[in-house]
């Protein structure tokens, strides 16, 4: 745990789990090949890059606010 207390590691936690699912996302749409849902990859991608954004915002007013 760490100084922020339980809501930021919760956060924290979160953040990490989106992060591996947009990277996930991009090895899906570099991959080499045709790719008849890349478009549905490029979405999630994009919308899990704003999530990541945010939480990024969160967890930084977070730590100011500590």
């Amino acid at each position: 745990m760490s100084n922020h207390g339980e809501v930021y590691d919760k956060m924290e936690s979160i953040l990490a789990k989106l992060c591996v699912l947009r990277d996930s996302c991009t090895g899906v749409i570099h991959k080499e090949g045709p790719n008849p849902n890349s478009i549905w990859f490029q979405g999630a991608e994009a919308m899990l890059q704003e999530g990541v954004d945010e939480l990024q915002k969160a967890l930084l007013a977070l730590e100011e606010g500590s």
